[in-house]
């Protein structure tokens, strides 16, 4: 317990004592210890300042006990400065306090290991630096490591998911609303007819052997990656790696017990903290920041929305203006069709964007404020939500290669393979869709088949059972196989 010389004990009352931050403030120096002026009080007021607060309370207390932690001290340090900080809330009490103070602040750090607490987190910390370099690592889906590479991610973007939850999963749940896991799980669907997201011989092996191997793959994948674990490996081993990301990005304590349903030993003294009732909405921002902090090295897909009148052109010419280095890193993509049209009694092909306004661009994620700041008005950056502090929205790869595949113009970061000719397709055949979209997988009979400059289009006819009504639906040849073949 935090008592007598380790707390502000029975003595103290939680909103009432609205005087006693006037009252250290007004203290001489010089009357007090050095620890006292020049450690415990700094200490104090700085924790008020950041968490908003203007009173002295049982919750101002718990905070900047879970503050100093974090920034490293010692489990005994801390009980050093609460005690002295106790001394001066008792003499206050005697002086210039209210009368009859009730029991407010009364609680425990048990379990909070003196020596290791401080070694714990700067462990997640380290790792966390790791995990960067983790992420942006490319590992090509034929590697034995895929799988597992991959998992670990998701299990480091989604605090909440269980090492049952990875196994147990299947392309057809439900998930969060992030953009991260979404790339991940469309990364991992070799086949247009694989149920399970994350393949570790499901329904050959029991779960339980399952998650044990996993375990131990897991691990042995962190470790390749730098990561450090002085305590056993487990789930929570990463759950800390995000903990450590989340509290860089000043997602608020409550929060991250709102997020984290079991807090890792390194983090256990964040239980002096209430948990904050999360929405789904905010679980999903909270998510997206954690994940984008993690990521912000990784080369990603942005879009731009131009202005009226600016063209890529332009944007391209205001960098080398500014003599900015971004025109060495960044990748652009502005797709174009060709129109023809009747001009003077003439047919002319004019090329024109397949999306007007919007242009796509290809840049580290820490680096996209630096192209705002210098394209200034010229256009701006989506975001995940309206929030205009909330993180600039990133495109999941997978659906930048689909989006490009439709369109039909590639960047240099994608690779074509020249594979031979596919036999026609015909009216009647039974087709299956391969597009990474919701009816990826679906089979369908073509009804009709429609060929325009070269550009074939074939139109199916779906059913899921045989209680839905048929329904039609267009798509390009690249995005169908036949069945059988």
């Amino acid at each position: 317990m935090l008592h007598d010389t380790a707390s502000i004990g029975s003595e103290m009352a939680d909103t009432r004592s609205y005087g006693f931050i006037e009252y250290i403030d007004s203290l001489d120096s010089d009357s007090l210890s050095e620890m006292v002026a020049s450690r415990v009080i700094p200490s104090l007021s700085l924790s008020l300042r950041k968490h908003g607060l203007t009173e002295f309370s049982d919750k101002a207390l718990r905070l900047w006990v879970v503050d100093m932690l974090l920034y490293g001290l010692k489990c005994t340090t801390v009980k050093r400065y609460t005690g002295a900080l106790h001394t001066l809330y008792k003499t206050w009490l005697s002086t210039e306090g209210p009368e009859n103070e009730e029991a407010a602040v009364n609680f425990s750090l048990a379990g909070i290991d003196d020596d290791s607490t401080a070694k714990r987190i700067k462990e997640s910390e380290e790792n966390l630096v790791a995990a960067e370099r983790f992420v942006a690592m490319s590992v090509k889906p034929e590697s034995p490591a895929f799988v597992c590479n991959k998992a670990f991610q998701y299990l480091l973007f989604d605090p909440a998911v269980t090492l049952k939850d990875i196994v147990e999963m299947k392309f057809s749940d439900w998930r969060p609303d992030c953009l991260h896991l979404e790339d991940i799980v469309i990364s991992m669907r070799d086949a247009p007819q694989a149920k399970y997201v994350f393949p570790l011989q499901q329904g050959k092996r029991r779960e339980p052997a399952i998650i044990k191997d996993l375990l131990t793959e897991l691990h042995a994948t962190g470790r390749r990656a730098g990561m450090k674990f002085t305590d056993s490996f487990s789930r929570d081993s990463i759950t800390s790696i995000w903990i450590a990301a989340a509290v860089r990005e000043d997602i608020t304590y409550a929060d991250i017990r709102g997020m984290v349903p079991n807090l890792p030993a390194a983090y256990s003294f964040l239980s002096l903290i209430d948990p904050s009732e999360v929405s789904p909405e905010r679980q999903v921002e909270i998510m997206n920041i954690v994940a984008y902090s993690i990521t912000n090295k990784n080369p990603g897909w942005f879009v731009l929305r131009l202005r009226s009148g600016v063209t890529p052109e332009k944007i391209k010419e205001r960098l080398k203006e500014k003599e900015s280095p971004l025109q060495r890193q960044i990748q652009f993509y502005y797709p174009l069709r060709t129109l023809k049209k009747l001009e003077k009694k003439k047919v002319v092909s004019v090329e024109v964007p397949v999306i007007p306004g919007l242009l796509f661009f290809r840049l580290p994620y820490d680096r996209v404020a630096s192209l705002i700041s210098v394209i200034g008005d010229m256009a701006w950056c989506y975001r995940s939500s309206a929030n205009p502090t909330s993180p600039y929205s990133v495109i999941p790869q997978a659906e930048m290669r689909i989006f490009q595949r439709c369109v039909g113009a590639f960047t240099e970061d994608v690779e074509l393979d020249i594979v031979s000719a596919l036999p026609p397709l015909n009216v009647g055949d039974e087709v299956m869709i391969e597009d990474g979209s919701m009816l990826d997988g679906q089979k369908g009979i073509i009804r009709k088949v429609k060929n325009v400059d070269g550009t074939v289009t074939y139109t199916l006819r779906l059913s899921d059972t045989e209680y839905i009504k048929f329904q039609d639906v267009s798509l390009p040849a690249s995005h169908l196989s036949k069945v059988g073949d």
